[in-house]
């Protein structure tokens, strides 16, 4: 009988050992803290994760707190800008806990610091956002957008706020979505028409001034390319011109007779040609080669009217 009692006898101490291990410690994880209260009131905090002891669970109570940085979308809320034009703003906002304490004593829960936090900076966001325009916070001109600040001054003006009363500490806030109302969509829908066609226009000019002084270099160059081509071509004319004359003295020196017959019959050529009509004296120069001498023909007498072959020098 005692053989029997002593295995039970250690299976209970075993049990025993093992409830009083899990009543007398908590663990804490890298990712949060731990606010040990007893009888409802807060008397440590752990920030070491790892292993830790405790009463047992009737008289301290373990409280995990959330240490990473969270993450939350406030709701969309409508607000007046300083020119009296409604608009939709969308936050996102980072935030972690920056007085385990407070924050136990005064939110405790994750969800309820999100209501506070919201409305806190829509709050905020309503007194700052009075003192910008339309035209800053949307603008096809990023030096005129100032969101930013914006941004940063309702970050500075919360946190003063959230750490004082709720142990919260706001590490990044931005806007995530702007939307416009129906009353004032066509109005800024209108303006950014007005700011595309007003840059559409700047750049037409642009570019008409540039065509402008292509088409003026281009025609510059067209006429020295044309002058001297010009010039080149009365040169060469000119030294045509002379070996012309060049060549005409010399068969005129050579037989002027038959010169002056075969200009003769360049002029007929050029005179006769077509249906002209010449009224001239029968005396005129024109006529001494066409006029047959007395008694016959020119073809049949072969002479000129100064009774000179016209064919001399060999040409017969």
């Amino acid at each position: 009988m005692k053989k029997i009692k002593k295995p039970i006898l250690f299976f209970l101490l075993f049990v025993l050992l093992i409830t009083s291990f899990y009543l007398l410690t908590f663990t804490v994880s890298e990712k949060e803290y731990a606010i040990v209260t007893r009888f409802g009131k807060p008397v440590r905090i752990i920030k070491q994760s790892g292993l830790h002891y405790k009463l047992p669970g009737f008289f301290e109570t373990i409280n995990p707190i959330d240490g990473r940085v969270n993450v939350f979308i406030t709701k969309p809320i409508q607000l007046l800008l300083g020119d009296k034009n409604p608009i939709i703003f969308t936050c996102y906002v980072c935030w972690r806990v920056y007085n385990t304490s407070l924050f136990f004593q005064s939110v405790a829960m994750v969800d309820t610091a999100h209501q506070k936090l919201g409305d806190m900076i829509n709050s905020q966001l309503g007194n700052v956002l009075g003192d910008y325009q339309l035209n800053q916070i949307i603008n096809t001109d990023p030096d005129m957008v100032c969101l930013s600040e914006i941004e940063t001054r309702i970050i500075d003006e919360s946190n003063k706020n959230v750490q004082e009363k709720y142990g919260l500490e706001i590490i990044h806030l931005g806007i995530r979505r702007i939307n416009y109302p129906a009353i004032v969509a066509k109005a800024v829908y209108n303006r950014m028409q007005s700011e595309r066609e007003k840059e559409a226009k700047k750049y037409r000019a642009e570019g008409t001034e540039e065509a402008a002084k292509i088409e003026a270099k281009a025609d510059r160059e067209f006429s020295e390319i044309l002058a001297k081509a010009y010039q080149e071509a009365e040169i060469i004319k000119g030294e045509g011109d002379r070996e012309a004359i060049k060549i005409y003295g010399q068969a005129y020196s050579q037989d002027p007779q038959f010169f002056s017959f075969l200009k003769s019959l360049e002029l007929y050529k050029e005179v006769l040609q077509g249906k002209s009509t010449l009224v001239l004296s029968t005396e005129n120069e024109l006529f001494h080669y066409l006029t047959p001498p007395q008694g016959g023909s020119l073809l049949q007498s072969g002479t000129s009217p100064k009774g000179e072959s016209p064919l001399k020098g060999g040409r017969q």
